[in-house]
């Protein structure tokens, strides 16, 4: 699993600033908000997160086509927010399949063979990319993953796929009965790893190795996931309030002013 990362790591290194420095604030600014406020801003972050799968599956499929990755990206973002507690399930479970899914599957990650366009730019040095070729090459690299993560899922035996579907559907079904305690841990988690992914962006940008730092000190950094996605769901369920609750203190309004009992005790 650690070579996918390894082989963006190095061909990042050519792409242009942009493409990095824009994705990588953006990830960030996002997985704090998801990582605090996630559930205070429920709708907001899940149709933020749901364009983005939409968007991102859309642009794989049918490559840099900007109208069918706005198109599915503004259907991720409306079934996200018409159905926002069924989101929060798919969310959490999904996140849940692909935790399981690394863990079960990590051996299985071969180191793939690059594709035509990666090889035909091999010979071009070490100059950067442009922005249309910085996209073309990350589609390339996606791809790339894909296909990995589909030859891994070919090798696992029917008691792995037990497993991830076992993990999907618990998670799917607390996810719809626990709406509160689930969608603090699914927010948490998705900006824990947007903070954690954003900043690994940003640290290729500046032209560092952080891959490699973080492998060497793999449990370190385990840990100190496990604490913010802790304390990011503990301080959602306490700081912010339920939907149901916030519905409440709205339909009730301020209190109208009692003027016939404050005439009352004046003209006493």
């Amino acid at each position: 699993m650690i070579e996918i990362v390894r082989s963006f790591e190095q061909e990042a290194g050519r792409f242009n600033p942009m493409v990095l420095l824009v994705p990588g604030l953006a990830m960030v600014a996002l997985g704090l908000i998801s990582w605090l406020a996630g559930m205070c801003l429920r709708r907001f972050v899940l149709a933020l997160a749901g364009a983005a799968a939409g968007g991102l599956a859309g642009w794989l499929i049918h490559g840099q086509n900007p109208a069918v990755a706005g198109l599915a990206a503004g259907g991720g973002a409306v079934f996200a927010v018409i159905l926002p507690r069924v989101s929060t399930a798919v969310l959490l479970a999904a996140l849940g399949v692909v935790v399981a899914f690394a863990i079960t599957a990590g051996t299985h990650f071969v180191e793939g063979q690059r594709t035509s366009s990666a090889r035909q730019d091999s010979g071009r040095g070490q100059e950067r990319f442009t922005v249309q070729e910085s996209l073309t090459e990350m589609r390339v690299l996606a791809l790339d993953i894909v296909g990995r993560t589909a030859s891994a899922a070919r090798e696992l035996e029917p008691a792995n796929w037990a497993v991830l579907a076992a993990v999907w559907l618990v998670l799917l079904v607390l996810g719809l009965l626990l709406v509160r305690l689930a969608g603090a841990l699914t927010f948490s988690v998705l900006g824990t790893a947007l903070i954690f992914a954003g900043l690994i962006v940003l640290l290729i940008f500046k032209g560092s190795a952080p891959v490699a730092f973080v492998q060497k000190q793999g449990a370190f950094y385990g840990l100190v996931l496990l604490g913010m996605a802790v304390f990011g769901t503990l301080e959602q369920i306490v700081l912010c309030p339920s939907p149901k609750r916030r519905r409440k203190a709205k339909s009730a309004g301020p209190r109208p002013r009692q003027e016939g009992s404050e005439h009352g005790w004046r003209d006493r």
